[in-house]
């Protein structure tokens, strides 16, 4: 799978192309390092140089018909590490052959997820903006001065062909500078940007777009007849959610498994991001607790509100799709895996099942060119950090769907329809988010932020700015009455930068371009 050897490409890259991202981890000792093992690939970079961060991106075929993102010659996709102010420039070229597939044309786009910029071209626009086959598009994207620093990230958007693109492993991520700014302790701690994904087995647009479906509809039919094993009670789930997938295979910067060096009691910041379709991780090394810093690119501390937080010690963090977290992991004294949970995503959701994505080992004496964390010097005004006003309208959107399609308040999303909600710049709105489905719904929005209030009525003990939320099956009562899940969100419209029209949807991704999406105007 040329998705794996994208990591020789990755070593290769650092010694040649530049983008400041320094050399790959050297090796340990032979003593400290696991046998048969390989170390996680520094992904190559390309940092802004006199506040532009400037690079060419082409979508083609790889040598096993895989759609993919090239960079510099080598089958990769470069993080982008910009400050608060700077600009993302960013030629995308559609080298994809014209059709991939059933007559369906290879269109491509690119979405810069989480950041709060203009969605208007040839700033982040995927609701017109597409590159044909055999064309290309410049995205000037402004990064705004008062963005939080933190992981976001860059994926395809074409509506109809999100997932097909994603689920083959397209997608970056981008760093926003001046963590440590924010968080002094994190300076000096050596950074890991670690990328999972869940990548098909087969490549084609047909396993994307059609096999999909019937999974579903063969887990709808499992789920049905355990309903009526259960004299119309509703079971709890699947007990297949965490057996392993038939047709797709994780990965860690590229890699099956990988070992991350670190000396025992090193603290090391981790910035992961989940840049699969459908799989959710949930990250957990046993005996070593994680220092949750920031999660979606904002840091906790950010948020001034009640219940708020510079930082959570967890066991585990689950990672939605689109997801991102940055921790620190304090090394232990042996080694110890690197373990994704199996996370139940509802009785028809997508299996979940439990991996191991690598193993921390200690790396005595080893020395890194890695990056480190380190202060920047940047003044940000930090506006996340102002309270936020009352919110001025309030909203029920309810997340629906059938064996074949999927819904946002009865309606399918039609890249023609006129905007579902419009909203005021300057406000904030309080949506309640409903989950009339069995299976977990990942709920996005473009360009801001939002803080879950509440869960199915239950106050959020730890509120934090986030960009995605995952809202829970619904669930049922002893008499077999289905009771839709609900999570309330205070949104965030205050930037005046997000002027225009944008969307909103489930970000697993075969539920996005099935329909489950919706415009939003802000005037």
């Amino acid at each position: 799978m040329k998705e794996l050897a994208l990591v020789a490409a990755a070593v290769l890259a650092l010694a040649s192309c530049g983008g400041g991202g320094g050399g790959s981890h050297p090796p340990a000792s032979a003593t400290s390092l696991p046998s048969n093992a390989s170390t996680l690939p520094t992904i190559p970079e390309v940092d802004s140089v006199n506040g532009v961060a400037s690079l060419t991106l082409t979508a083609q075929y790889d040598s096993n018909d895989r759609p993919a993102f090239f960079w510099n010659g080598s089958e990769i996709a470069p993080t982008i590490r910009v400050n608060p102010g700077d600009t993302i420039q960013l030629t995308y070229v559609n080298d994809l052959p014209e059709f991939c597939g059933a007559g369906i044309v290879s269109n491509s786009n690119l979405h810069f997820h989480g950041l709060t910029t203009s969605p208007n071209q040839p700033g982040d626009e995927v609701i017109l903006t597409n590159a044909a086959p055999g064309s290309s598009y410049t995205y000037t994207v402004k990064i705004d001065s008062d963005q939080p620093p933190g992981m976001y990230w860059y994926h395809p958007h074409p509506h109809g062909l999100t997932n097909w693109e994603i689920g083959n492993g397209m997608g970056g991520a981008i760093i926003i500078q001046g963590i440590a700014d924010e968080i002094p302790s994190l300076a000096g701690l050596r950074e890991r940007v670690i990328v999972l994904r869940d990548v098909f087995h087969d490549p084609s647009v047909n396993v994307a777009l059609g096999d999909d479906v019937a999974r579903r509809q063969a887990r709808i039919a499992a789920f049905r007849r355990t309903q009526d094993d259960d004299g119309g009670g509703g079971g709890p789930g699947s007990t297949s959610l965490c057996q392993p997938e038939p047709d797709k295979s994780p990965t860690i910067n590229g890699l099956p498994t990988a070992s991350i060096g670190i000396q025992p009691g090193e603290r090391q910041l981790w910035r992961v991001l989940n840049a699969s379709g459908v799989r959710h991780f949930d990250i957990y090394i046993p005996g070593v607790q994680l220092e949750l810093v920031a999660q979606d690119g904002v840091p906790l501390q950010d948020y001034t509100g009640p219940g708020s937080t510079s930082s959570l010690m967890v066991n585990d963090i689950v990672i939605p799709p689109a997801g991102r977290a940055e921790f620190v992991v304090t090394g232990p004294s042996a080694t110890t895996p690197l373990i994704s949970k199996c996370y139940n995503a509802g009785p028809i959701g997508d299996p979940n099942p439990q991996v191991t994505l690598g193993e921390l080992y200690n790396d005595y004496g080893a020395t890194s060119t890695a990056r480190v964390a380190k202060p920047m010097g940047l003044r940000m005004r930090q506006s996340y950090r102002v309270a936020p006003p009352a919110p001025s309208a309030f909203r029920t959107v309810h997340l629906q769907e059938t064996s074949t399609a999927f819904y946002i308040n009865g309606q399918a999303y039609s890249p023609t329809a006129a905007s579902m909600y419009t909203v005021h710049v300057g406000t904030t709105e309080q949506w309640t988010v409903e989950n009339d489905t069995d299976e977990v719904h990942d709920f996005h929005t473009h360009q801001v932020h939002f803080v879950v209030e509440q869960s199915n009525g239950v106050p959020n003990p730890n509120p934090r700015w986030v960009d995605t939320v995952d809202v829970p099956a619904q669930t049922y009562d002893a008499s077999g009455a289905a009771h839709p899940t609900t999570v309330t969100l205070l949104v965030d419209f205050r930037d005046p930068v997000i002027a225009g029209t944008f969307l909103f949807h489930c970000h697993i991704t075969d539920h996005e371009d099935g329909g489950m999406m919706a415009k939003i105007t802000a005037q």
